[in-house]
């Protein structure tokens, strides 16, 4: 995997929490990640955990040069059975992303992130995994191409909560 020095990844803090704030919501980020409207409290409460690494979660914000534009998230699956047993995810990580300045939308940045996230961070915390899954809602076609593009293969799709959900697999060299 061919590494863009310009995209790089600094550890999510609590510093973080007022952008995180704003991007969720983000018209684009609420239309697929968000969709309930969500206060700065309610988004301490909910990444400040994994930002302080109170959860099995890593958290990072995704860099173009000196700018932030997007969120990634990994997890062992080992950590989440009923994601496992809601997907049919086998062991592995799993990774939720979203590109929150708008302007990074539709340019082939989430892409990229999250190729150089899997090469970068997530295999190497997760040494010992060989799978990485992603799971978009089935209108979300620019991020399940955007997966596909960066190597992701369809395994599987359900329905969840009304919203038609497609798995998405990863598999290391």
């Amino acid at each position: 995997m061919t590494e863009n020095p310009a995209i790089s990844f600094r550890p999510a803090s609590l510093s973080y929490l007022p952008l995180m704030a704003r991007w969720l919501m983000t018209p684009h980020v609420r239309a697929f990640y968000q969709p309930d409207p969500i206060t700065p409290r309610e988004v301490a409460e909910e990444y400040g955990p994994m930002f302080t690494g109170e959860t099995p979660d890593i958290c990072h914000i995704a860099y173009y040069g000196e700018q932030p534009f997007g969120y990634l998230q990994c997890y062992s699956n080992a950590d989440y059975e009923e994601w496992v047993e809601s997907t049919g995810a086998d062991a592995g990580i799993s990774l939720d992303l979203f590109i929150g300045e708008p302007a990074y939308v539709g340019k082939g940045f989430e892409q990229l992130m999250l190729k150089q996230y899997l090469a970068l961070i997530a295999f190497s915390h997760f040494a010992d995994e060989r799978f990485a899954y992603v799971s978009y809602e089935a209108e979300n076609l620019d991020a399940i191409g955007a997966a596909e593009t960066a190597g992701f293969r369809r395994i599987d799709e359900f329905d969840e909560g009304g919203d038609h959900i497609i798995v998405l697999r990863f598999e290391r060299d």
